[in-house]
């Protein structure tokens, strides 16, 4: 048996010294990528869109994860694809340009995602500098604020309607007391000449539409001093039938307002917010049924005690709230989305997808619960049960036989 000479290498030898850089770059790059992870995988869980752009061509380098979500599949995030290729937006282009120039960004727009979809947002663009002071990339960060946005357009919204019913409201005064004064003349012309005047016809048609439109200013200024929070018992028939009254009068004419109401139902609750839910079914029911016109139908009656509508329960004792109209009618797909804030079928402009939204809100807010049955041609029927007042007298016929609320409207 031979052994082999053992062979001393020294701490200065090149070969060792080769070895021990090549060890330390080595070690050196895994720690940059668990580095590279671990940054990667903070970006990915922030809300805002963060992307890594190449200065000269502006292709993607780096997107987080909330970026496909914005832009679309993460295929469109691999290197090669050009960002401004992703949206249509001036302002975030000119951005990109300024960037380039070494300039920062920072500010709000709107852009179109290549789904059409329209988003706002607010962001900035920075410049990256090697170092030499050169821009080498951009910083790209966005976050969607489209649904504050809308928030802060309805509530700007709300602020006009409250200004509105305040001018309305003025108006409306001012509006009885000419009326009056009308009406008061009519009176004393009335005194002054004999029962078989011609002008007797004619004053009776001034004093029935003159009342007609002092009726109207009543409800103007009923409707503008409610205030909003204030619970009390009150009569919900009268408050249908005044409802039912003001949209046979500002409604177009061809639609017709049909109602029957149960007489003396008295519910808890804030008198202005179900006169505004009641409001906004008939108007969207009036809206459903154009061009064309059609019948909206208001029901009111109270619901036997252990009767369960649809399957649903039902606030004891209750009172069943039916509003019908004989409109273009929903599908699946829309029954499915139409209690959703700031979804709406209507065209740009004529709604803000609110509507209903704010419907479901009251109802439930005052205890009750709401089903809407519709199909497309057929129209739409909006059910509510609501809770009696307790102190409700037997007279109303709450022992009587159940009624039958069927979806076959």
């Amino acid at each position: 048996m031979t052994f082999r000479q053992w062979k001393l290498t020294s701490l200065g030898d090149s070969k060792y010294r080769e070895t021990s850089a090549v060890t330390r770059a080595v070690a050196e790059m895994k720690r940059l990528e668990e580095t590279n992870k671990r940054l990667s995988s903070a970006l990915d869980q922030v809300v805002d869109v963060i992307a890594i752009l190449e200065a000269g061509s502006g292709t993607l380098l780096y997107a987080n994860s909330p970026f496909s979500q914005l832009f679309g599949s993460p295929g469109q995030r691999v290197p090669g694809h050009r960002f401004a290729d992703l949206f249509e937006c001036r302002p975030l282009a000119a951005a990109l340009e300024q960037a380039r120039l070494g300039q920062t960004w920072t500010g709000r727009a709107s852009l179109r995602t290549p789904a059409g979809r329209s988003i706002a947002f607010e962001g900035a663009v920075a410049p990256v500098r090697d170092g030499e002071g050169r821009v080498e990339s951009l910083v790209v960060r966005l976050r969607d604020i489209t649904l504050e946005a809308e928030k802060d357009r309805h509530l700007r919204q709300i602020q006009k309607m409250n200004a509105l019913g305040a001018l309305a409201g003025g108006m409306a005064h001012d509006f009885n007391n000419l009326i009056g004064a009308i009406l008061s003349a009519a009176e004393l012309i009335e005194m002054q000449i004999e029962p078989d005047s011609p002008i007797q016809k004619r004053l009776e048609v001034i004093q029935r539409v003159g009342g007609r439109a002092r009726d109207l200013s009543k409800q103007i200024l009923n409707f503008s001093r409610r205030s909003d929070d204030t619970w009390t018992p009150f009569d919900l028939t009268e408050l249908l039938t005044e409802v039912m009254t003001f949209l046979q009068t500002t409604l177009p004419r061809n639609v017709e307002v049909r109602g029957d109401l149960a007489k003396g139902i008295r519910i808890l609750g804030d008198p202005s917010q179900v006169h505004q839910a009641i409001m906004n079914l008939g108007i969207n029911g009036s809206q459903a049924m154009q061009p064309g016109g059609g019948i909206l139908s208001i029901r009111l009656q109270p619901v036997e005690t252990r009767q369960k509508a649809h399957d649903r329960p039902a606030p004891e004792p209750c009172v069943l709230l039916t509003i019908e109209d004989t409109g273009c009618g929903m599908g699946p797909e829309t029954l499915e989305r139409i209690f959703e804030p700031f979804f709406t079928t209507k065209e740009a402009g004529l709604g803000t997808g609110l509507g209903l939204s704010v419907v479901n809100d009251i109802i439930q807010g005052h205890g009750g619960n709401l089903q809407v049955f519709s199909e497309p041609g057929k129209g739409s029927s909006f059910k509510i049960c609501l809770p009696l007042h307790q102190d409700l007298p037997a007279r109303l016929g709450l022992n009587a036989a159940p009624l039958n609320i069927s979806s076959n409207f």
